[in-house]
């Protein structure tokens, strides 16, 4: 076995699976059965889908020293990273829209938008941030490389979800690959929902005050200089933004037969690994029938509706931002990278595959002891309407 057999994915998908029943089962922990409680099911896979998807380049990486080999040999590995993506794109896009268009009547309360999006992502991204910080410090001897005022604007920068820039802490070339990069993402979260406003208006019959228009147009103009913008991640919110409309004024889903919606999934899936790249016109649209069918109530025959899913579902945020940490601890002071490429590719599979639980523990306890205090701290201050 090497880390782009499909079986690489398959295993690391059980054991995470099991590895999350037990801990539900073990802490009582019970998942909220919500309105989209398919979307909820989906979002474990695609956690843990982008932790396959570095985990394979990481391995070929050891095997071929190419960072590129895994792009350039699978079809199916790539994917697991960027349709992932894509699919978190959508779903943002798809819960925030419903909430537009439910609040079409009553109006969109933007103080309390943004500070439960503050609240929701803030504290676990800071703690990512902490880890990294202290892992690129011990790296560099607890010396530093830079001017303080340059280092103080580096984690500056990061403190602000890297939405100006992303430069090396401390000056050092391993910045990025602590985390495996994936904070590139998250600039573009902050972009939809600084959009929001500009697009209520085009929903809400209570409009947005003009603060909120000017402050979405300065953050839309500036993202846009200093980053330009990736059409296909656009695409990916777009597609998001369907589902909610066919709901509200369709009755679409009820027409749909999960076991026939299902059979449509699957083959959007096998066509979609006939790319290397999910960031493409085609892929984009498959994935997107994807998404609808699912958000609309398509279960994959019952898979998504599973509880353990829906555990897995609640620490994906904690699972998408720890573990490309987890690797790369594990591959520099674990083993250190030199050793680590004397391994066989079975040995490398063997190690990821033991880690997989140790991820889902982490996972879980990031979301236990950092995210949920402050999402229940939201809901109190919103349900006691005091901002």
């Amino acid at each position: 076995m090497n880390p782009l057999n499909p079986f690489f994915a398959v295993i690391i998908y059980l054991t995470a699976f099991i590895t999350g029943y037990i801990i539900k089962s073990k802490y009582k922990t019970s998942s909220q059965t919500g309105r989209y409680e398919c979307i909820d099911g989906m979002r474990g896979f695609l956690a843990l889908g982008v932790f396959i998807h570095h985990a394979s380049i990481w391995g070929e990486y050891f095997l071929t020293n190419s960072w590129q080999n895994c792009f350039l040999k699978s079809n199916l590995y790539p994917q697991f990273g960027e349709t992932s993506v894509s699919l978190f794109f959508m779903i943002t896009s798809f819960l925030f829209i419903s909430k537009l268009l439910n609040a079409d009547e009553k109006g969109f309360d933007w103080r309390q938008f943004f500070l439960s999006r503050i609240l929701r992502l803030v504290p676990m991204y800071y703690f990512s941030l902490l880890l990294i910080v202290v892992i690129i410090m011990y790296l560099s001897q607890w010396h530093l490389n830079v001017g303080l005022s340059e280092f103080v604007k580096s984690i500056i920068n990061w403190c602000f979800f890297t939405i100006y820039k992303t430069p090396l802490i401390n000056n050092n070339a391993s910045t990025s690959l602590v985390n495996s990069a994936v904070v590139w993402s998250l600039p573009y979260e902050w972009l939809f929902y600084f959009s929001l406003p500009l697009v209520s208006i085009l929903i809400l019959k209570i409009k947005p005050k003009i603060r909120y228009v000017i402050l979405s147009l300065i953050f839309i103009i500036g993202f846009y200089k200093i980053h330009g913008v990736v059409q296909y991640h656009i695409y990916s919110f777009i597609g998001g933004a369907i589902a909610p409309v066919l709901l509200k004024f369709t009755s679409f889903n009820k027409k749909i037969k999960d076991a026939y919606s299902s059979i449509i999934i699957l083959i959007c899936l096998i066509l979609i690994v006939q790319f290397n790249t999910a960031y493409n016109i085609y892929c984009i649209l498959l994935i997107t029938i994807i998404f609808t069918f699912i958000a609309m109530g398509t279960s994959l025959f019952g898979l998504l509706k599973n509880s353990t899913l829906k555990f897995l579902s609640e620490i994906s945020y904690s699972t998408y931002l720890l573990h490309g940490i987890l690797l790369f601890v594990l591959f520099n002071f674990g083993f250190n990278f030199e050793k680590i490429k004397l391994f066989t590719p079975l040995e490398y599979c063997l190690v990821i595959f033991s880690i997989t639980p140790i991820l889902v523990l982490i996972s879980f306890l990031g979301f236990k002891y950092i995210e949920k205090p402050f999402m229940d701290k939201a809901k109190k201050i919103i349900w006691r309407g005091t901002i």
